[in-house]
């Protein structure tokens, strides 16, 4: 069943879906648990359910939580729901303070809003893998064709044939130079043809994979779908040139390109990660830094001769210098701003050696992320010779500096850590820390914070 019918009862039935769900978790929370009179006896606890009701359906029409997405992608899907849920939460909340009409305690409100949270999530995640499943079973597709054969033609071919999830039954191929093409077998006619087959009146979405010259057919083909209701996805040009990871925007009505999409570049975004990272930082300080900080402090001492904490100068947010803190595990020497430390290095106390594998040594930059040079997660800090080498050496090095740096980062959960004695082994940690600025989310940062906590127990095993 196509797309075009099939989107409209999916939406729907997610819609409705949400609703049984917000209605059973209230009467779980103030009937089942409480044993309270039945809500259709009672006109005040009615009205207000109905209210939760037109609340939930604003909020999902304003957050766009049901659109039928061709590329499904469940942690931001999740995000967008959790952020609704919320909103929900936060306004009814204020709705109970200061009407004083309907009553909702903070046992019902914990009981409702911790049973309905756990049904969305569960749901949303059930009912994206169903859809997922339909699509590959032929239903919720979108019929679809390309228009271009060249290199760029070839990259969405390329990715419609890599996951049959996305819904999207692929028909063929038209191209004026079939001999460039590298799938020959599938063209159907020529570019010319499509304007005049018959069969392309039943396409549901056609992609324009034309190279930039090509200005009057691209724009022949632009008027033929719009006249026969055809989707157009033009897959630009440039695309061939520059990595595929780019933001849209457009200044008044010109179109800009931004080759780093930044995610933390929204107020949003990092007053999300900013509160999270002060709680956190707290957490530490309070309960676990209060006591271990004086333990630590003395079997240093004990063990070699210097400072408690090491200070190093560290490159930060956009090229900024911050002083780092660790929990000193070298004996104190003349390289240590000049040499990275290696594995078995002799400079390593015998209690450095526990401090760097379990990470402990790392704990006083719960400091610096209460002042605010560094975050919990984030690219990180390199010493500033560093900087300087490697920013010489590495296209796009300089890029990890978009963000705030942080104790732990995708790179070191990903296996880069610790020593760093060839380009392309920095090489590989700078791509992670790029893909991790363009793709940050609470979701990405929970799996890294689990991933090191989890490395943490068993031992790093590049810590050095």
């Amino acid at each position: 069943m196509s797309g075009k019918r099939y989107s409209h009862r999916v939406r729907f039935l997610f819609q409705l879906n949400d609703l049984v769900v917000l209605n059973l978790s209230f009467f779980l929370a103030t009937y089942y648990f409480k044993s309270q009179t039945l809500f259709w006896k009672d006109q005040k606890q009615t009205i207000f359910l109905l209210v939760l009701n037109l609340l939930w359906i604003v909020l999902t029409s304003y957050g766009d939580i049901y659109a039928i997405r061709r590329v499904i992608k469940i942690d931001k899907e999740l995000n967008r729901s959790l952020l609704v849920l919320l909103m929900h939460f936060l306004i009814t909340s204020l709705l109970v303070y200061f009407s004083k009409i309907f009553v909702f305690d903070s046992h019902d409100k914990f009981y409702f809003y911790s049973i309905f949270t756990v049904n969305i999530i569960l749901w949303k995640i059930i009912s994206l893998k169903f859809l997922k499943f339909l699509r590959i079973k032929g239903y919720n597709f979108r019929k679809t064709v390309i228009i271009g054969g060249g290199a760029v033609g070839n990259q969405i071919h390329s990715f419609l044939m890599s996951d049959h999830s996305f819904g999207f039954k692929y028909l063929g191929l038209f191209d004026d130079n079939p001999d460039k093409c590298l799938h020959k077998d599938e063209i159907i006619g020529s570019v010319d043809d499509f304007l005049t087959m018959e069969m392309s009146r039943h396409v549901d979405e056609a992609f324009i994979a034309l190279p930039n010259n090509a200005k009057k057919k691209i724009a022949d083909i632009i008027r033929f779908c719009d006249a026969n209701t055809i989707r157009i996805k033009m897959v630009p040009d440039f695309m061939r040139f520059i990595k595929p990871k780019i933001q849209l925007d457009f200044y008044g009505s010109v179109p800009i390109i931004l080759l780093h999409n930044e995610p933390l570049a929204s107020l949003k975004n990092r007053i999300i990660k900013r509160s999270f990272d002060i709680l956190f930082s707290l957490f530490v300080v309070i309960f676990i830094l209060s006591w271990l900080f004086p333990l630590l402090a003395i079997l240093i001492k004990l063990d070699s001769k210097g400072p408690i904490l090491f200070k190093q100068k560290r490159t930060g947010l956009g090229k900024g210098e911050f002083n780092i803190l660790k929990f000193r595990s070298m004996r104190m020497n003349k390289d240590s701003d000049k040499m990275q430390a290696t594995k078995g290095d002799k400079r390593i106390t015998s209690l450095g050696v526990f401090l760097r594998k379990s990470n402990l040594d790392e704990l006083p930059q719960f400091f610096n992320v209460l002042i605010g040079n560094m975050s919990v997660i984030g690219p990180r800090p390199h010493m500033l010779q560093h900087t300087t080498q490697y920013s010489a050496l590495i296209r796009g090095y300089m890029v990890r500096h978009l963000a705030k740096p942080g104790l732990t980062g995708w790179a070191q959960v990903s296996g880069f850590r610790g020593e760093t004695n060839k380009p392309g082994q920095m090489e590989r940690r700078v791509e992670h820390d790029v893909f991790y600025i363009e793709n940050w989310s609470i979701y990405l940062d929970q799996k890294i914070f689990l991933r090191t906590i989890t490395n943490m127990i068993r031992g790093e095993e590049n810590a050095g």
